[in-house]
């Protein structure tokens, strides 16, 4: 980590979380959490507000008369889903734009991997919410990498075309990974020990003496969505899964063929709301 401790030194300024965004991380695991105390504060921002709204009003979740306020989308949404929207419509707008990097695919490609581990999270034990975030941050320290090194982020887009593996040649120009960057960032924000270690453990998490289920969810999601990517069958690709991560999570296949659609149509739907 000395390699990544010097590379945020040399950073004049990291990106700021909203105050909501932390707020709302923070209601996962308060089981007294009320619905009307975070829709306040969702409303408090219009630029959020206005795509939940839009959510609500959407074709997928359109029922009677339009939405006009955050209460009511959240009670057609429902509270689990509003706050996942908040959390992509913040996460998407922490990091700026960034020249020669497309960030609609970047946040295209989170999102349904995000929407794959939290419908994935429902045939476990995990907590869907946390399941969805950690998913949404799996990736941050790529756009961290992108935004403050960015002729060397050219030299390694150009060694991953010539095909070289991104983590080899992110290792052979930084000494170090993306995975390894993003956890430094999240503890920079001060986040939980259960978000810093999905990002941390997310490539290899059973060499891990304790697990992040978080992090085995995020290496079945990526999984998943690169090959739906390449067009394998979606019986192929659960078939497919790697039995040593869906055994420590006690994933239950029942029922994610039926549903597999669902959930990329999901992440879609949402990177399509979020860029609007």
């Amino acid at each position: 980590m000395e390699l990544t401790a010097q590379l945020f030194k040399d950073v004049k300024k990291l990106p700021v979380l909203p105050y909501i965004l932390v707020e709302l991380m923070d209601s996962f695991s308060d089981e007294e959490a009320r619905v009307e105390d975070i829709a306040k504060k969702v409303a408090q921002d219009q630029s959020i507000s206005a795509k939940v709204i839009r959510m609500a009003n959407s074709t997928a979740y359109r029922r009677g008369k339009e939405v006009e306020s955050i209460e009511e989308a959240v009670i057609r949404l429902g509270f689990n889903q509003v706050r996942s929207i908040v959390v992509a419509a913040t996460f998407s707008n922490v990091f700026p734009e960034i020249a020669g990097f497309d960030k609609d695919k970047f946040w295209k490609e989170t999102f349904i991997t995000a929407s794959i581990a939290k419908n994935l999270a429902k045939h476990t034990t995990i907590n869907n919410e946390t399941a969805f975030t950690c998913a949404m941050m799996h990736n941050i320290g790529e756009l961290l990498l992108q935004i403050i090194k960015p002729e060397e982020c050219a030299l390694i887009k150009a060694a991953i075309e010539a095909g070289q593996p991104r983590l080899y040649a992110q290792r052979e120009f930084f000494g170090f990974d993306y995975t390894e960057v993003g956890v430094e960032l999240a503890k920079h924000w001060n986040f939980s020990s259960t978000f810093c270690n999905a990002i941390e453990q997310q490539l290899d998490p059973l060499s891990y003496d304790n697990p992040s289920q978080a992090a085995i969810l995020i290496r079945l999601s990526v999984f998943m969505r690169f090959a739906w990517a390449a067009g394998l069958p979606p019986e192929m690709i659960v078939q497919r899964f790697p039995e040593p991560l869906t055994n420590a999570i006690k994933l239950d296949k029942d029922g994610i063929l039926d549903t597999f659609s669902s959930m990329i149509e999901e992440g879609q739907d949402l990177a399509r709301m979020i860029k609007e």
